[in-house]
């Protein structure tokens, strides 16, 4: 909005200095092609100053418009330096967040790969203990068959001495 006020300002600015020189070049036109006889010097010194007071009219109604232009870009300067201000900031804000996460992933990606060892170390333990516990599994079993096999045989030979008592006591 500001642009279209400075826009504004320097186009009816233009527009006011063609009008005024568009206006005195076809009076001096018309003025050169009529059979108008030529003024007095006192009416040309009186129109040199109308002209003149015109003249500086319009050097003062531009240097107003200069000095609202100039102020206006003062503001817009102002305006962009707080505005870059801002995105340095928010920039500056964002890096920050952007090396927090990338720390973060990185401290992530190192617990990862700690994991990743300890459940390789876990695994290879499991791993162990499952040979340990087969192992150990196959010798009680063997000891279980041993030891049912000792029983057993003693067991037959409890029965044996027992019918030889039997028959001994039946006899």
């Amino acid at each position: 909005m500001k642009n279209l006020g400075a826009i504004l300002a320097i186009g009816i600015t233009v527009v006011i200095i063609l009008v005024i020189g568009s206006a005195n070049f076809f009076l001096a036109a018309r003025a050169e092609t009529s059979d108008v006889p030529v003024e007095s010097p006192d009416t040309i010194e009186v129109e040199e100053n109308v002209i003149s007071q015109d003249i500086e009219a319009i050097r003062a109604a531009y240097e107003a418009r200069e000095t609202l232009l100039l102020s206006q870009i003062t503001e817009m300067d102002a305006e962009l330096t707080d505005r870059q201000k801002a995105y340095d900031l928010h920039f500056q804000e964002l890096n920050e967040l952007i090396v927090n996460a990338e720390e973060q992933l990185t401290q992530l990606e190192n617990q990862e790969i700690l994991l990743q060892e300890q459940n390789e170390q876990l695994v290879a333990a499991q791993e162990e203990r499952t040979i340990s516990y087969e192992s150990q599994r196959q010798n009680a079993y063997y000891q279980y068959q041993i030891n049912i096999q000792q029983l057993q045989t003693q067991l037959d030979e409890g029965k044996a001495k027992l019918n030889e008592a039997l028959v001994r006591l039946g006899q």
